[in-house]
């Protein structure tokens, strides 16, 4: 928390290779994998005039899909680009929050913790037994009324 009360952001950030570098850290890494994003959403070089990344969001979007964590986006700042992380988000079964300010930071991190704490895993045997890659869709429905169902809408089916 020190940490971070005492950066200042003065400069473009590179997105979604930071982004991309966090999928490849969390990739070797057994049980839940969860990254926490707080940005503009956008992907800016120090100028404000171009990409900062080398890696493009739809790459990001592919090693999302292979690693298979969950993000939880929070859009900070006065320009915010929502697309972007709301699209992380529901990609992977996370949550993207835009708060009014920093002020709710606190109970944003707590909803998080929330809904971590409330996922269940849910075991899936498919009927289609090819393996080339598709992404096979996957709706899952809760039949008790209140009751909500986030995920990431599907798989990928293994290649070989």
């Amino acid at each position: 928390l020190a940490a971070i009360d005492k950066y200042v952001a003065n400069g473009g950030t590179a997105l979604y290779d930071a982004t991309w570098n966090a999928l490849m850290r969390l990739r070797g890494i057994d049980g839940r994998r969860v990254i926490v994003l707080m940005t503009d959403g956008r992907d800016e070089n120090n100028r404000g005039d171009g990409p900062g990344s080398t890696h493009g969001f739809q790459e990001v979007l592919k090693k999302l899909r292979t690693v298979d964590a969950t993000v939880f986006t929070i859009g900070l700042g006065t320009r915010i680009d929502r697309e972007p992380l709301q699209r992380l988000a529901t990609e992977s079964g996370g949550e993207a929050a835009f708060p009014e300010g920093v002020s709710s930071l606190p109970q944003e991190f707590r909803r998080i913790l929330e809904n971590l704490r409330r996922r269940y895993i849910i075991g899936y045997t498919s009927t289609n037994s090819a393996r080339d890659g598709a992404w096979r869709k996957v709706d899952i429905r809760s039949r008790h009324p209140g009751m909500t169902v986030v995920s990431r809408g599907g798989y990928f089916a293994p290649e070989r």
